[in-house]
C-alpha cells in the first residue's frame, strides 16, 4: 500500500521532511507517544547512517495546551505546541490513547481542535483508545477501524457509523488506526515502510528489536497474556516448552501426554485457560517464528519449515495463506531485510 500523504511537509537542501504530531492529553498512555516517536527517531537514526545528512521525521507533542502532560504512569511529558495552534501542521498526526480517553473525549474544545488539526493535515491515525478521540472528533464515519480489545464494543456501541474490527493489530482506510499500546509501534513501522521502503523500516525494527510485521490480529496476543497469568502452572509450563520446542512433537496427543492427561480433558483444560485451541495456538507460535527467519535469514522456504517444525513447505504455505493472506515467498519479497547503503 503507498500512500500520498497530502500534508504540508517542508524541505531543506532538497530533502523531504515529515513533521509527525503526537496528540496527548493528561493521563494519556506513555508508551503510546513514546512507542512511535522512537521509531521515528530510530528512522533518523539510520537514514544517517545510511549517508542521508537530514533527518525524514521531524516529531512535535501536542496537547491542549503546550506544558508538561502527566502520563498514566506518572511521569511527565513536555507538550510543545497546543492542538489548538492554527499554524500548527502535521504531515502524520497520531492520537495517542489511556485509560482517561472518555474524559478527554468529553472536552467540546479539545475535540475540535483536533478535528480541525486533522483536516488540515496528512496522514491521521490513533494509537490503542486514541480511536475514541478520532470517532468522537468525526474523523471515522462510515470507515473500518480498531482499537485495544477491551474497548472495542464501547466504540462500536458509542459510534454505529464505524465498522470495528477488533482483531486487527493496525487497520489503515483513509485513516490509521491501532490497537493496544504497542500497536503504535507495529503502525509507526508501517507508516516509515510506506514513506521510506522495507529496508529502513526493518533495520529501525531490528533496533527496537520487534517484529516488522506481527502474525494474526491483537486477539492472539490477549489470549496469550492472559495464558500466561493463568493459576495453573501446568499451563505456563506448557506454553514455555511449545516456544522452545517448535522441532518436535507438538500434536493434541502429545501435549496431552507431556500435560499428564487424557486428550479429551486436556483439549477442555487448555481451550478454557487459553482462549484458543492447542492446534491452533502452535500454529500462531509456529508462524511468528517463521515470520522472523523469513525476514531476517536467506534460508529457503523448506529450510524455514524444518527449522519451526511444519512437515514440509507445502504445510508452510497454506498455514501463511490461510493465517496472512499471502504465501511465504510473497512474505519475504514485502518485508525481508535488505542491506542498506553505507557511508564510504
Amino acid at each position: 500500500m503507498s500512500i500520498d500523504t497530502g500534508g504540508d511537509a517542508f524541505h531543506d537542501g532538497g530533502v523531504r521532511h515529515r513533521r509527525v504530531v503526537i496528540v496527548a492529553f493528561d493521563k494519556v498512555q506513555g508508551l503510546d507517544v513514546f512507542g512511535p516517536a522512537d521509531v521515528f527517531y530510530f528512522a533518523n537514526w539510520v537514514a544517517e547512517r545510511s549517508g542521508t545528512s537530514d533527518p525524514p521525521y521531524v516529531v512535535d507533542i501536542a496537547a491542549p495546551r503546550p506544558g508538561p502532560v502527566v502520563t498514566a504512569a506518572g511521569p511527565a511529558l513536555y507538550a510543545t505546541r497546543a492542538v489548538g495552534d492554527p499554524d500548527l501542521v502535521a504531515d502524520v498526526l497520531l492520537v495517542a490513547g489511556g485509560l482517561e480517553v472518555e474524559s478527554a473525549a468529553e472536552d467540546s474544545e479539545f475535540v475540535s481542535a483536533l478535528a480541525d488539526l486533522a483536516r488540515r493535515s496528512g496522514e491521521v491515525g490513533s494509537i490503542c483508545t486514541g480511536a475514541l478521540l478520532l470517532a468522537r472528533a468525526g474523523l471515522l464515519e462510515g470507515r473500518r477501524a480498531t482499537t485495544h480489545w477491551a474497548l472495542a464494543h464501547k466504540l462500536a456501541t458509542a459510534h454505529p457509523d464505524v465498522d470495528v474490527d477488533a482483531d486487527r493489530i493496525f487497520h489503515y482506510d483513509g485513516v490509521w488506526t491501532s490497537a493496544g499500546v504497542t500497536a503504535g509501534i507495529d503502525l509507526s513501522l508501517e507508516i516509515v515502510r510506506n514513506h521510506h521502503g522495507s529496508a529502513l523500516a526493518a533495520e529501525v525494527a531490528r533496533c527496537l528489536v520487534v517484529y516488522l510485521r506481527r502474525a494474526g490480529g491483537q486477539l492472539q496476543y490477549s489470549v496469550h497474556l492472559a495464558a500466561q497469568s493463568s493459576q495453573h502452572s501446568e499451563v505456563a509450563d506448557l506454553l514455555a516448552y511449545i516456544s522452545d520446542h517448535l522441532q518436535s512433537d507438538l500434536t493434541v496427543g502429545a501435549l496431552a501426554e507431556r500435560a499428564r492427561m487424557s486428550e479429551r480433558s486436556f483439549q477442555r483444560h487448555f481451550t478454557t485457560e487459553v482462549g484458543t485451541s492447542p492446534a491452533r495456538y502452535v500454529e500462531s507460535v509456529r508462524l511468528d517464528a517463521a515470520r522472523r527467519l523469513l525476514e531476517l535469514t536467506e534460508d529457503g522456504i523448506a529450510a524455514v519449515a524444518h527449522q519451526i517444525g511444519f512437515r514440509n513447505a507445502e504445510t508452510l504455505h497454506r498455514s501463511f495463506k490461510r493465517v496472512l493472506g499471502v504465501t511465504p515467498t510473497e512474505y519475504r519479497e514485502r518485508f525481508s531485510r535488505p542491506s542498506l547503503p553505507t557511508e564510504s
